[in-house]
């Protein structure tokens, strides 16, 4: 299995469009022979395409010099694209490119929802020293449903090789010169598609966003981990973390009965997976400290011996994490996640008004306040942990200043939306700035659970430090 990491941007034009001289434009010193290819793709999902909704791509593709099963996973400012080798025609897709998306598919079959067919004329843009810089295809593409029409088009795919992202910014400012802009479907699968593709609409209830923000990234922790990467680990035990405590904060506006066997098993969870957090700390904190040790204290292979011990609990840390993200109770967990997201169970006939609402978050900042005077008091005596709680509990009250400011900003507008609309004048603008408002509302209530969770680990290290005083 070999991967790479893409980075490319595609173009809407028509089939009288003509390909510019791109030579000039950046680094660009030269284009290269046109390069003529037939690729035919079948593109594989679950029923309810629940990989392509995730931005995530699987195919099976023949003809050109990378067939073979590719599996595209966005990450980052691009996305990585795993491979694999074809095998025979009607053979399955390969079981280590279906465990990379377990979270995402969860055990349901795969089935071809559309199949692409590509005549890709492909040019390469060379640096002085003759380095492929970029790859400029001009694709002429006809696609096909199981069960529906046939559709064709054609669209240009720049994909960076040795070039930088500001030679795609560029390339796209010289094209647009042209009349040529990117497409408004970035892939090929959600044109096929079409209305199938049709979003679900976002939750409303923040608390339930929330949750489904976070079961979001666990999914993709889930895809970094099967991957190897240590950080996912540690990404997937946070967003446990963040909905163990978001459940718990808004206990009274939902069904604890639901809820708390839920965040028993994210609290199991995270547990399973912390031995692999642990290896990765341990390795980190002994380092440092050698770093910062007189070498000539150093006595024998210590680096090393460090190295190899924790670079061999490291894979066996992952491995272990992986068997748990393969088990059936982690599955189990995953379609509880779901579940609470799509059918949330909320309290919705004892929902506090908005005015009870903003009262409790009121009472919020006044704490947060309360507790960033303490840490300051308490500063001579901790030292580190208790400036550090003080700073987090400040950040944590100006976020919660900020928001309140949008209420009251919220409140004015609508008395001067009155005013004018008695005075003969338009409210169109303070209706606008409205709902600006009330968005930011919205946005600052996320980064307010943030800090929030951020000063809880804070409170809790905070804690630690006293005990040993």
């Amino acid at each position: 299995m070999s991967d790479h990491h893409e980075i490319e941007r595609t173009f809407t034009v028509d089939s009288r469009t003509t390909m510019p001289d791109l030579a000039g434009v950046g680094a660009v010193a030269s284009v290269g022979p046109p390069d003529v290819v037939d690729l035919e793709a079948a593109y594989l999902d679950t029923a309810d395409l629940a990989l392509v909704r995730a931005g995530i791509t699987l195919r099976r593709r023949s003809g050109g010099g990378d067939e073979g099963w590719h599996l595209k996973l966005p990450v980052g400012a691009g996305r990585d694209e795993v491979h694999q080798p074809l095998g025979e025609p009607e053979e399955p897709a390969p079981d280590a490119l279906r465990d990379l998306v377990r979270a995402y598919t969860g055990g349901q079959d795969l089935g071809v929802v559309a199949t692409i067919s590509t005549r890709r004329t492909t040019t390469a843009l060379l640096g002085d020293d003759g380095a492929v810089l970029a790859e400029v295809c001009d694709d002429e593409v006809t696609g096909r449903l199981p069960d529906g029409p046939t559709m064709s088009w054609r669209e240009w795919e720049v994909e960076l090789v040795d070039g930088d992202v500001d030679l795609l910014d560029l390339i796209t400012d010289e094209l647009a010169e042209e009349g040529v802009v990117p497409a408004r479907t970035q892939r090929k699968i959600e044109a096929v598609l079409g209305d199938r593709l049709h979003e679900p609409a976002r939750p409303r209830h923040p608390l339930i966003a929330y949750l489904a923000d976070q079961v979001d990234d666990l999914r993709t922790q889930d895809v970094a981990v099967r991957r190897g990467d240590l950080r996912g680990v540690h990404q997937a035990r946070v967003a446990c973390r963040r909905m163990r405590a978001a459940l718990a904060a808004y206990r009274p506006l939902v069904e604890t009965e639901a809820t708390e066997p839920v965040r028993e098993e994210l609290r199991w969870l995270g547990h399973a997976l912390s031995d692999t957090r642990d290896a990765v700390v341990a390795r980190e904190l002994l380092m440092t400290a050698l770093d910062a040790e007189d070498p000539a204290l150093v006595h024998g292979p210590v680096r090393e011996r460090i190295d190899s011990t924790y670079e061999h609990r490291t894979r066996a840390g992952i491995a272990a994490a992986v068997q748990v993200l393969d088990g059936e109770r982690y599955a189990a967990l995953l379609e509880e996640l779901r579940a609470l997201v799509e059918e949330p169970p909320l309290r919705l006939e004892e929902a506090p008004s908005e005015k009870a609402m903003e009262a409790a978050w009121h009472e919020v900042r006044k704490a947060a306040k309360r507790l960033r005077y303490a840490a300051e008091v308490a500063r001579p005596g901790l030292g580190k942990p208790a400036k550090q709680l003080a700073e987090r509990a400040k950040e944590a009250t100006q976020v919660l200043g900020e928001r309140q400011d949008t209420v009251v900003a919220r409140e004015h507008l609508l008395a001067l939306a009155d005013d004018a609309g008695t005075a003969g004048e338009p409210t169109f603008t303070y209706g606008l700035l409205h709902a600006r408002q009330e968005a930011l509302q919205v946005e600052l209530a996320y980064r307010a659970w943030e800090t929030l969770d951020m000063l809880k680990s804070g409170t809790r290290i905070a804690g630690v430090a006293v005990r040993l005083k």
